[in-house]
């Protein structure tokens, strides 16, 4: 008797036609699962860790020649959205992706930029990129500061991870969808990060 076969046909046949799909599930969950990785942990921490490290080095200049330098927001902002469309291969303008880059649409954004008083520029300002841009100026009391950081973005809330400021400061919150390797999904990533000035030398 032979055991491959029985009354309904080949039982080779249907193991064979169960095992092909699994397999090339498993080929598009082992290229899409490395491409998610490298772009959320590699492409976009990078780019926001520097777009935000550069950010927070527009100290206004009347600023520095007193000794107590704090941010230029304004500049900030636009020296964050430069380098953020750098590194995610974005223009420059509109922030919408470029042929090569690893993204498929235009990133939202939340940059705090936070001084701690107004001596020389404004105490605190925030800049928004959704589905339009908005700024406005926010509250501040001096330093050190606490925010919170969560899935949606930046609070003075204690609701997600704190980040205390001691010095005045710059911190981001960026989400983007990734383009996909060979899905039609396209997973949303986010991350997030801070820098300060030294003003105490």
């Amino acid at each position: 008797m032979n055991v491959w076969r029985n009354e309904q046909g080949s039982v080779g046949t249907v193991l064979l036609l169960i095992l092909i799909p699994l397999v090339l599930i498993g080929i598009v969950l082992t290229t899409e699962h490395p491409r998610l990785v490298h772009g959320s942990d590699i492409d976009l921490q990078q780019a926001v860790v520097d777009a935000t490290r550069a950010a927070a080095m527009c100290v206004n200049e009347a600023s520095q020649a007193h000794g107590t330098p704090r941010i230029n927001p304004d500049r900030a902002h636009e020296v964050f959205r430069r380098i953020l469309a750098s590194n995610l291969q974005l223009h420059e303008i509109t922030l919408e992706p470029l042929t090569h880059s690893g993204v498929r649409e235009a990133p939202s954004y939340v940059l705090v930029v936070y001084n701690g008083d107004d001596l020389f520029t404004p105490g605190a300002k925030a800049y928004y990129l959704s589905d339009s841009f908005s700024q406005e100026l926010l509250p501040f009391d001096g330093l050190p500061k606490t925010f919170s950081v969560n899935s949606d973005g930046i609070t003075y809330e204690s609701d997600g991870r704190a980040v205390t400021f001691n010095e005045p400061g710059c911190i981001a919150f960026v989400k983007s969808p990734l383009k996909p390797a060979i899905s039609n999904r396209t997973p949303d990533a986010n991350r997030w990060a801070a820098a300060t000035i030294k003003t105490n030398f």
